[in-house]
């Protein structure tokens, strides 16, 4: 089956997440109850990420599902849950400053404020180790989408902004059921 339209610059997104979800059912049994926090995981980032392809937004219900189930299953270890608090500071962080250096230099925004929310989620719930693969992944899928787009001829101009939600969200998903992803 192949996407056709407007949707198939992210058709590679819905995949990917498909065979992350794949993934963590083959385990779901050893997941014990992590297994439902993984499903809600999967359903919040799954509605961020249509919203994002499909309006340029991001609703704020599934970010505060994630960030209250994100801190609600956060470690009883004070060290990891330091760990973890410092990498959703550092990813939202991260993106607030990618965006105000765009501003600075094109005069308009370049990400949005939901985006800096959802990769600070991703540090939540994944920690540090996970966050640059998280983020590495998301660029790389969005670099694939922007090159579908362009192709197609769905890019009408340079300037005509992609969603970068659904790219996060596959990054947050992948790191989460697959792992962090590791050099070497």
């Amino acid at each position: 089956m192949t996407a056709r339209g407007e949707g198939r610059a992210l058709a590679h997104v819905a995949w990917i997440a498909f065979g992350g979800l794949a993934v963590a059912l083959v385990d779901f049994a050893q997941l014990g109850w992590w297994a439902t926090p993984t499903l809600i995981l999967f359903g919040a980032l799954a509605l961020a990420a249509v919203f994002d392809a499909r309006y340029l937004v991001i609703p704020d219900g599934p970010l505060i599902i994630l960030l209250l189930l994100g801190l609600a299953t956060l470690p009883r270890d004070g060290d990891e849950t330091a760990l973890r608090l410092a990498a959703a500071a550092g990813g939202y962080g991260a993106l607030r400053a990618i965006d105000a250096a765009y501003r600075l230099l094109r005069g308009r925004a370049g990400l949005g404020l939901a985006d800096a929310h959802l990769l600070g989620l991703a540090g939540l719930w994944l920690g540090p180790a996970a966050l640059p693969g998280c983020l590495l992944v998301a660029v790389v899928s969005a670099f694939v989408s922007a090159f579908i787009a362009a192709r197609d001829g769905a890019l009408g101009r340079l300037t005509q902004p992609i969603p970068f939600g659904p790219h996060l969200a596959l990054g947050f998903w992948l790191c989460w059921s697959l792992g962090p992803l590791e050099p070497g």
